[in-house]
């Protein structure tokens, strides 16, 4: 029993090209030239300074020369109009003091007499002299001071004032000047005399230094001029900015020295992703070469494999360029659900291709973790494999799910087995992580979530339309064409009712004997119940639906045999009208392989031996599938069983052993993946269905009196016929 001969070692290899040279454009880490955060952003990733580098910090020198500068004290210059001024403002005080005290003297003054009076006497509250700088009460107590005295007081008060404006001094002096004035009057004065010098100098006081602000800003100049740059280095490896980090003005111009990356490919990556790329590439090559999976056995599912496992890897390589390496912490990294290739792999064509495309696609995604993010920050020890591993764990997990699956929602469950299987692989990885924070299970626990809702989306959403794109038959669609309402299924029942129950009994021994040599059991009920809808052409010319005469009689046998072979050839033609799946009509054009119509056959050759056998032979071909081949076996024992009337287990059990070993002398098994292991299973599982079909039945005793009074309507129902 030979292997279908599609898959030639040109075919594969070609595709392993294909496939090697598609991995490797994928993963090929070109780098864009980078571009660097600028001053307020936020930078998205870690920036590292590629080369030793000393510069001039335009921000900190500024700061250290506005520090200088603050620390510059106001500066202050001799004011020469100062000691005139007050000189002549005290000049002009003493000649109003005097012409008061003149006209005091006078004897028509209502006050006027020439006796010392008593400072004390005199009124405090209201200045004498308009323009006084004094209180009341000093003043009163200079007009009444005795000439002598006032001349004392009047000379050391000018005395004094002089020569302390001739010193240089500043307003904040001032207070500790006046404190000093007592100790530099003259001590012949009395105390009361030198109070009122004191009072008299400090009244006429003025600051003789004056703030200037022009050698003020000359001073600061001169302070922020002393000032050197500041010059900062940063080392080879430093990080410049932090990922998260929102740019100040010194990292902006850290940022300025250094040198961004240009564009281009890293050769070192280039050459880990050929390595990885052609050898994953030829592994799986390799594989389909000697598995040689029937499934895929099309140029079509060959492209539907490519482009599942290429479109896979191209997500992965696009979504780590914005998830790594700045997210691994909230594991936004294994957002991603890559098991939705390997699921829709083994939904659409097999578990075993389903499982390895797992692992070419994990593979393949870990490698893009690895040698695409920019390594200031990248992953290093076990969480360089997490991706792997979790994409690994992720796409078996939901591959084994999916395997039979007949319903859109076990395809959901699909998406929660990649789930769990994903999180389980990433708590291992947890871990093995030394640092372990709690918050990251929380992450964790939400990529798997978020990957087994994604997966589950995908899946169901994708099945059906890549099952119609690709000519891929899925078993929604066999559902769907398993319902007898169906408009073929309809018209069986009604025009040729002998052969749709003859349909009904062989899907019926078809499913049972799939499902127990692991082929598909609901394939091959379906392709069962179609195999003979050929006959709806003509459907008395077939023994089953005949009722009277047999309408052969009145046909040579070379038109006869036409008549029944066209029952293949037209059924194709009728399935492809009725839009019926390629995987169907197979069982159409293979139920008969390429054997001959016996009967007439035999009739021709009786009456002439030179008879072309092949005009009575079937066009064939011969059952490719094991699927195709059980419905052969079921429609020849089915046939067999019924023509021969037997009832026995035992008869029916040779009639059945009869069946197989003409068809494995005729080879007609030959071009199909079954064993003869398998064989016996079938055979023992047809014998167990036809026996129980055509059991004996037990004749029932004549009906007593009592029955036979009863009227038709009053009859009671008649009980089960015991099997």
């Amino acid at each position: 029993m030979t292997h279908q001969p599609y898959f030639t070692y040109w075919r594969v290899g070609l595709f392993g090209i294909a496939l090697a040279v598609g991995i490797v454009l994928a993963l090929t880490p070109y780098l864009p030239a980078e571009q660097l955060p600028s001053l307020g952003d936020v930078s998205d990733r870690a920036v590292v300074a590629s080369e030793s580098v000393s510069y001039i910090s335009p921000s900190m020198t500024a700061a250290a020369r506005a520090e200088a500068r603050e620390a510059v004290e106001p500066q202050f210059e001799l004011n020469p109009d100062v000691g005139p001024a007050q000189a002549a403002a005290i000049e002009r005080y003493f000649e109003a003091v005097a012409a008061e005290r003149v006209a005091r003297s006078s004897p028509f003054s209502p006050s006027g007499d020439n006796t010392r009076s008593d400072p004390t006497d005199g009124d405090s509250e209201n200045a004498l002299i308009d323009g006084s700088r004094l209180s009341a009460r000093d003043e009163s107590y200079l007009l009444s001071l005795r000439d002598s005295l006032y001349a004392n007081v009047e000379q050391e008060s000018k005395r004094l004032l002089e020569e302390i404006l001739s010193t240089e001094w500043r307003a904040d002096e001032q207070v500790g000047l006046s404190s000093t004035l007592p100790q530099l009057i003259a001590p012949t004065l009395s105390i009361a005399e030198s109070a009122m010098v004191a009072s008299l100098v400090t009244a006429y006081l003025r600051p003789t230094l004056i703030e200037s602000s022009t050698l003020t800003e000359q001073a600061r100049l001169r302070a922020e001029q002393a000032v050197p740059g500041v010059r900062l280095s940063i080392a080879s490896g430093d990080v410049v900015v932090n990922a998260g980090d929102t740019v100040t003005q010194a990292q902006a111009e850290a940022l300025a020295q250094v040198t961004p990356r240009a564009a281009g490919i890293q050769l070192e990556s280039l050459g880990a992703v050929v390595i990885i790329g052609v050898g994953a590439s030829a592994i799986f090559a390799i594989f389909l070469m000697v598995w040689r999976p029937r499934e895929v056995a099309s140029d079509r599912r060959m492209v539907l494999l490519a482009l599942l496992i290429l479109f896979s890897i191209i997500a992965a390589r696009l979504w780590f360029e914005v998830a790594l390496p700045g997210e691994l912490g909230r594991s936004i990294d294994l957002m991603l659900p890559l098991a939705a290739g390997p699921v829709l792999v083994a939904a659409l064509l097999s578990t075993g291709l389903g499982v390895a495309t797992g692992v070419l696609i994990a593979v393949c995604a870990g490698l893009a973790a690895i040698v695409l993010p920019d390594y200031a920050a990248a992953p290093a020890g076990a969480a360089a494999l997490r991706p792997l591993l979790f994409f690994l764990a992720s796409a078996l997990g939901g591959v084994f799910a999916a395997t039979r699956a007949q319903a859109l929602s076990q395809y959901g469950l699909a998406g929660i087995a990649a789930g769990l299987a994903g999180f389980l692989a990433g708590m291992a990885t947890w871990l093995l992580d030394p640092e372990r924070l709690t918050d990251q299970v929380g992450w964790l626990a939400l990529a798997a979530f978020v990957t087994a809702a994604l997966v589950s989306v995908i899946t169901i959403g994708a099945f059906s339309l890549l099952g119609a794109l690709f000519g891929i038959t899925t078993p929604m669609r066999l559902l769907e064409l398993a319902q007898l309402q169906q408009p073929l299924l309809r018209r069986l029942q009604e025009e040729a009712p002998g052969t749709f129950h003859h349909s009904l009994l062989v899907a019926t021994m078809a499913e049972r004997a799939a499902a127990q040599i692991g082929a598909d059991p609901l394939l091959s009920r379906v392709g069962a119940y179609y195999h003979d809808i050929g006959k709806l052409y003509r459907p008395e010319m077939f023994i089953e639906n005949q009722q009277d005469a047999n309408p052969h009689d009145d046909h040579a046998p070379s038109d006869s045999a036409q008549i029944i072979i066209q029952h293949v050839t037209g059924g194709e033609e009728l399935a492809r009208a009725g839009r019926v799946p390629p995987r169907i009509r197979d069982f159409i054009l293979e139920h008969h392989g390429s054997r001959r119509v016996a009967y007439f056959y035999r009739q021709a050759a009786m009456q002439d031996r030179r008879v072309d056998p092949s005009d009575f032979t079937y066009p064939g071909p011969s059952p490719q599938t094991r699927e195709t081949a059980i419905v052969m076996l079921a429609d020849s024992c089915e046939a067999v069983v019924r023509a021969s009337g037997e009832r026995a287990a035992g008869p029916i059990g040779l009639l059945i052993d009869g069946v197989f070993d003409e068809r494995l002398r005729e080879r007609q098994l030959d071009h199909c993946e079954i064993t003869l292991s398998q064989l016996r299973l079938i055979s023992a599982s047809f014998k167990h269905t036809l026996a129980g079909v055509n059991h004996q039945r037990i004749p029932y005793p004549p009906a007593v009196e009592d029955e036979r009074r009863l009227t038709p309507r009053e009859q009671p129902p008649t009980s089960p016929q015991p099997n």
